[in-house]
C-alpha cells in the first residue's frame, strides 16, 4: 500500500513539473496554480520570539508572538513560497499588535512578508519515495519592507498520505537592522518604557502541506511515459 502510494505521489510530481515546464513565462499571478502541495493553515503553526527587559540590569523577558494568516507551498520543482500576512500577528496584546503593524512594519506600505527558496533535486527524490529527511538545507530570499535579503533554514520533511510535515529544526533568526527596521524597533522601546527591546527575533513553523490534486483525480493512462 505504501510503495503504491509513493509511486503516485513520484508521478504527480512528473507531472506537475511537465505543467510548469509548459506554463514556461507565466507570471507570479498564477504561481499558486503550479503548487504540487499547500499549506493547510488551520494545521500550521508560525511563530517569532522577542525579549525585552524593563529596567536596566534585570533580566530580560522572551515572548512567543503568532501570525494567524500565512500561504504558500512547494511546487513539483522544489520552490518553496511562503506569504504571511502582517495584519495578523497575535501577541496576545491588541495595542501591541496595532504598534507592531503600524510602528515596526508599516503594513499599509508593506502588507507581507513573503520567501521563496529551493529545494535540491536529491530532497524532491526523496519526497517523491516518501523518505523523512532530518537535514534539509534550504537556500532563499527573504522580502519584507521592501528589502530582499538571503536567508538559510535547515528544515525537517517528513512524507505522508498525501501530505507533507515541514518544520524548523532550529530557530530562523531574523534580524530588524538587515530591513532597515531598527527605528521602528527603538520606536516600540521608547512607547513602552523599556530598557532593551531585541532587534532580532528567532522564528519557527510546523507547516502541513496537503498535496493539491489528488491522485485519484488523475487518469493513469494520460500520463507520459516518463512519469513511470
Amino acid at each position: 500500500m505504501f510503495q503504491k502510494l509513493t509511486h503516485t505521489i513520484a508521478r504527480t510530481l512528473v507531472l506537475v513539473a511537465a505543467v510548469g515546464c509548459s506554463m514556461g513565462s507565466i507570471g507570479s499571478a498564477s504561481a499558486q496554480e503550479a503548487l504540487a502541495w499547500q499549506i493547510h493553515q488551520p494545521a500550521s503553526s508560525l511563530t517569532f520570539n522577542t525579549t525585552k527587559s524593563g529596567a536596566a540590569g534585570v533580566g530580560g523577558v522572551t515572548e512567543t508572538m503568532r501570525f494567524k494568516n500565512f500561504k504558500g507551498g512547494l511546487s513539483g520543482k522544489g520552490q518553496i513560497e511562503l506569504t504571511i500576512d502582517l495584519s495578523s500577528v497575535d501577541s496576545g496584546i491588541a495595542i501591541r499588535d496595532e504598534r507592531l503593524q503600524n510602528m515596526f512594519w508599516n503594513v499599509a506600505a508593506h502588507p507581507s512578508v513573503s520567501f521563496v527558496g529551493q529545494l535540491s533535486a536529491d530532497d524532491m527524490k526523496n519526497i517523491a519515495a516518501g523518505k523523512a529527511s532530518n537535514a534539509v538545507m534550504v537556500e532563499g530570499q527573504l522580502t519584507m519592507a521592501g528589502q530582499a535579503k538571503p536567508i538559510k533554514a535547515a528544515l525537517q520533511v517528513i512524507p505522508a498520505q498525501h501530505k507533507l510535515y515541514v518544520s524548523t529544526r532550529q530557530p530562523i533568526v531574523i534580524n530588524a537592522n538587515d530591513f532597515g527596521l531598527n527605528a521602528g524597533v527603538e520606536a516600540l522601546r521608547a512607547i513602552m518604557g523599556l530598557n532593551y527591546l531585541s532587534t532580532s527575533a528567532p522564528v519557527t513553523f510546523a507547516l502541513e502541506l496537503n498535496m493539491a490534486s489528488s491522485p485519484k483525480t488523475m487518469s493513469e493512462s494520460k500520463l507520459p511515459l516518463s512519469a513511470w
